[in-house]
């Protein structure tokens, strides 16, 4: 039985017949010659009608940087996922760096309205300290944030 290689997808099927092939006989090339691309992976073949060649490196240096890419943006939309952990632990880390915001922001606007030393200090003595966040307040948070 022939060999095929999918003209689109580059797979390689051995030994397999004409009709047990799951698309049609011309997206395949029927018994390729793969001398030019031993040891090449597929996602490196430029394939021009039936012949298969090894890409540039230049060719190749792109193909790499867009699955490097594709592989970035796959991670990064992993914080829309509503039960994934990176998104939790995303938006737990957004309402740390709020809540921090806000305490910089209330000692700011005591600045901004003491008119001298004392009234600064009486704002400032109103400001709340930020307490330190345990591990267990963490998961419990986390937890919390997953499904939203």
């Amino acid at each position: 039985m022939p060999n095929y290689v999918h003209r689109t997808t580059k797979q390689y099927l051995q030994s397999w017949s004409p009709n047990d092939l799951p698309e049609p006989l011309a997206n395949y090339i029927e018994n390729p010659d793969l001398s030019a691309v031993v040891g090449v992976p597929s996602r490196y073949w430029v394939i021009t009608g039936d012949v298969i060649t090894e890409m540039s490196q230049a060719e190749k240096d792109a193909v790499d940087a867009a699955l490097l890419q594709a592989a970035r943006d796959a991670v990064a939309s992993q914080v829309d996922g509503v039960e994934d952990i990176i998104r939790a632990l995303a938006l737990t880390l957004l309402d740390e760096l709020n809540n921090h915001a806000d305490k910089i922001n209330a000692i700011l606007d005591a600045a901004d309205t003491a008119a001298n030393i004392n009234d600064f200090k009486s704002s400032m003595l109103a400001i709340t300290d930020y307490p330190q966040r345990t591990i267990e307040q963490l998961k419990t948070t986390i937890r919390n944030k997953l499904g939203s």
